[in-house]
């Protein structure tokens, strides 16, 4: 019996390891089309609603990791506020992509106009 529940919990994790990825990287861009250096990005599954964060770099790049042949929303929030009589800093979304993750995708973002 110990032999059979070693076996499918190895066979779980071989399915899961074998999941394909796909790696999301592009630039952050305000409203105006000048880089968002350091902006904090958002990718959420749009099946799962889990979501992953990144920050991107000095140049406004980031690069995230995906699961490929799912579908994404990718939003680039803006700097933390503080909203009166709560002691948690908030972001607003300030951009958003939606796509379908294949392979490398390349996905910039661009802010909204205000």
């Amino acid at each position: 019996m110990s032999r059979s529940i070693l076996a499918l919990i190895l066979l779980s994790s071989c399915a899961a390891a074998s999941a394909e990825t796909c790696s999301v990287s592009g630039t952050a861009f305000d409203f105006t089309g000048q880089p968002l250096r350091n902006a904090v990005v958002r990718l959420t599954n749009e099946q799962t609603h889990q979501a992953s964060f990144g920050m991107a770099d000095g140049s406004a790049t980031y690069q995230l990791p995906a699961e490929a042949g799912q579908p994404y929303r990718l939003d680039v929030l803006g700097p933390a506020t503080k909203v009166t009589g709560s002691l948690i800093p908030t972001r607003s979304v300030i951009g958003s992509a939606e796509f379908s993750c294949r392979g490398s995708a390349r996905q910039d973002v661009r802010a909204g106009v205000s």
